[in-house]
Order: structure tokens, then sequence, then C-alpha cells
């Protein structure tokens, strides 16, 4: 008993009614899949397991910078934020903070310029500033973000007009080349299903163009508290790898286990190859009454005895005055 996670009830709810019980078959029912639908790629596991220590391996120096930046930043809201307009909930703390002779000494030696955009930049002679690794200029991090990549990547292929230089040349420095996602860790699921369908649709769009095609690799579980560790963050389930990124030859060779999604209803009238999509037929598991007689009778027995209970209280409830006075006989 010890053992199980979660306790079982087989006792009878006070509120239902018992019914008479019929046995059941078991049956495997024909449905038509949905064509639209586009399933996750099938990768490997040990190809999971590459990419993920490859990718961990070029984000060096990511969790140490992010942890000295927020060092930084909370330096310099100190600095920036007096104690009149700190909140009456942290004045005490804040004061209790400065009557301490080690913060006077650190203070004391720390000096704030104060910027032309109103900020303060602190510098400390004991703590050096590290350099910003470049992979954080050449990848997205999160669901929210990923997606809004992957929608404008989409809109950039889809255009038949030609728009600004500057604009174009955003576009393909941030162009997706792999995007990784913790499908084991993500819970529920239903917050990262629209992912392959803006994967696929960037890579249809893309036809007739010299980019090149974005892969979607799913990480195994456990995935998401290694991501998250590299990073420096608490929670990494989706992150997207640029096209531009530095090592990211790194992991060519092994996308050539990763088939590229893509859907055929959305490419363009003149690049459809008229093919037709195989049709896919599912089995949906249930049951049915062994006796179909036997439980037709049933149910023509509950509805008759639902109307007549329904009947019965028609009957027992009052009747209005009006009403009543307009069922009397006439004199």
């Amino acid at each position: 008993m010890a053992d199980k996670l979660v306790r079982t009830h087989t006792n009878q709810s006070n509120r239902s009614k018992a019914k008479e019980a019929l046995e059941r078959k078991t049956v495997f029912r024909s449905v038509l899949d949905n064509p639209f639908r586009i399933q996750w790629p099938s990768v490997p596991a040990n190809v999971q397991n590459t990419i993920l220590a490859r990718f961990i391996d070029m984000l060096h120096g990511v969790p140490e910078y992010r942890t000295e930046h927020e060092k930084q930043i909370g330096k310099k809201r100190k600095a920036t934020c007096p104690r009149s307009t700190l909140p009456p909930s942290k004045r005490r703390k804040f004061q209790f903070r400065s009557q301490n002779p080690d913060d006077i000494a650190v203070d004391s030696d720390t000096t704030g310029q104060i910027g032309t955009d109103g900020g303060a930049d602190v510098h400390d002679g004991n703590d050096a500033v590290k350099p910003r690794p470049d992979i954080l200029d050449h990848m997205t991090t999160g669901i929210n973000e990923v997606t809004k990549l992957l929608e404008r990547t989409t809109r950039f292929h889809s255009r038949t007009t030609i728009g600004k230089a500057s604009d174009m040349e955003l576009i393909s420095k941030a162009r997706p080349a792999i995007v990784l996602v913790c499908r084991g860790d993500v819970i529920p699921p239903e917050l990262i299903q629209h992912i392959p369908h803006l994967v696929a649709a960037c890579n249809t769009r893309r036809i007739g163009t010299n980019a090149p095609s974005v892969h979607l690799v799913p990480l195994p579980r456990g995935a998401e508290s290694s991501l998250a560790e590299a990073i420096g963050l608490r929670r990494v389930s989706v992150v997207a790898l640029h096209v531009d990124a530095p090592r990211v030859s790194e992991l060519t060779p092994l996308l050539a286990n990763v088939p590229p999604l893509g859907a055929s209803w959305l490419a363009a009238p003149v690049d459809a190859n008229r093919s037709l999509i195989p049709t896919h037929i599912k089995q949906l598991k249930t049951t049915v009454p062994k006796d179909m007689r036997a439980a037709k009778e049933q149910r023509s027995r509950g509805r008759a005895g639902a109307k007549a209970r329904k009947k019965a209280k028609l009957q027992l409830q009052p009747k209005a005055p009006e009403q009543a006075a307009n069922e009397r006989p006439l004199p």
C-alpha cells in the first residue's frame, strides 16, 4: 500500500443510483484521422542525447555570466533606489543592511555614475564584469519567444514583395536552424503541440529560396533541468538556435537523422506537387454490451420511467390562482 501513489476508491457513490449492469465486450471502431495533423519527428534516443550534450557544451560560460549580470543589476538597483522610495515593508530591511559595517565598506568603494538614460553604471573594483557569450546573441529561449520567431520567419517567406533591407537583414540573422523542445518534461503537452505545425510552415514556405530547413529535435525526459542549469534559468522548455550561431556546424552531421517537417497543403499553388495525402485510419478501442437487445430494452425502460417521474412531479406542484380559476366548471 505504501508503494501506491494514488488511492483508489471502489465504493459506490451515495448519489449514484444502482443500475442494472450488463456484460460488455471490447470492440475496435475505425475512424478517419485528421489529415492536417503533423506528427513529431522520430529521432533516435542516442541522437537526442548527443545533440543535447553538444548544445550544452556550446553554452560554456553562460550561467556564470547570468549570475554576474544579476549581481550587477542588484547593485545598480540598490544604488539608484533611495530609502524614501522603498515601500514601508522594505524600509526596515534596507535600514538593517545600511547599518551593517561590511555593507558600508563595500558601498564606500563603489562609485555610481548616472548615465544619460537615467540609470546608474555601478563599477566595483573587486568584481570584474565578464564578457557576454556570443551564443546568447544567436539563440532564442522560451515557448512564447520561439513561437514568435517561427511565425515571423513564416511571414517573411510568405511575402511576395521585397521589404526594407534592414528588415531582411534582421530576419536573415535571426532565422532559426534548430529547435530543441523538452517534449518529455512539458506538462501539459498541449503547450507545445503547435510547434511542429509552425516548423512545417517555415519549411514549406521557404521552398524556392536559399533558406535552409528548420529541424525540430524533441529531447528526452530530464533535458529541461539540464538546459536550465546550462543556461542559468529556472526553466527552459524550448530553445531555437539561429543559422549564424557559433559552432552550429558541429550539430549539422547529427541532423542527417532528423527528417525535416513539411506541410504539402501550405505550399504555393505553383510549387504544389498535386499529390494526395494517404488516408490514415485509426482504431478506437471501446466497449459495447454483449446483448444489444437487452441494452435497448433497458434504455426504453429508463426513458419511460423518467417520463413518468416528470409527469408525477408536475401533478404534485400547486397550481397558480389564475390557472385554478380558469379550470373551474361553469355553472
